[in-house]
C-alpha cells in the first residue's frame, strides 16, 4: 500500500489511533533507505496521537 502524502498517512493513522487497545506502529528500516522518510512517518504517528512506535531491526549477518 502506497500512501500519497504525509497528511494522508496522518488521516489513516487517526482512524486506528482510537482503537482499544491502540495499535503500535512498527518501522522496519532498510540500509538503503532515507532517514527523512522515517522522520515523516514518526511525525505522522505523533500527529495522529499514537503512543507506541517500535523499530524492527535485524542483526548483521554472521561472518559478514
Amino acid at each position: 500500500l502506497q500512501i500519497q502524502s504525509t497528511q494522508a498517512l496522518i488521516d489513516r493513522l487517526k482512524k486506528v489511533a482510537v482503537l482499544t487497545p491502540q495499535p503500535e506502529v512498527q518501522i522496519r528500516g532498510d540500509g538503503n533507505g532515507r532517514y527523512d522518510g522515517v522522520g515523516r512517518v514518526i511525525y505522522a504517528v505523533q500527529r495522529a496521537g499514537i503512543a507506541k512506535v517500535g523499530f524492527i531491526t535485524e542483526p548483521p549477518v554472521r561472518g559478514g
